[in-house]
């Protein structure tokens, strides 16, 4: 059995509607480093991909986190699952 609070903290978090990626004012890099990490890549194969370093992959990483209030990469995979397109990732409504 779970606490009432938790419990109260898993119906939000499942029922909260995902915000736009337009809404958090994410560069065009962070909302593709979000989409790739929706697509299951770790750092380093982020870094390979778009030809950076892997301390700029965690550097936009932190941004979008603070942007968009992501506590963990866990939620932020989550978010850019719910908002994927058959074309991409939404950048806004």
């Amino acid at each position: 059995m779970l606490a009432p609070e938790v419990q109260r903290r898993l119906i939000t978090l499942a029922t909260r509607r995902a915000r736009p990626v337009a809404a958090f004012a994410l560069t065009a890099r962070e909302q593709e480093i979000l989409g790739l990490i929706g697509e299951g890549l770790r750092n380093a194969e982020i870094a390979r991909r778009l030809v950076i370093s892997e301390a700029t992959v965690k550097t936009h990483l932190n941004n979008l986190f603070a942007k968009a209030g992501f506590h963990s990469r866990a939620e932020a995979v989550r978010y850019a699952l719910s908002t994927a397109t058959p074309g991409g990732y939404r950048r806004g409504d």
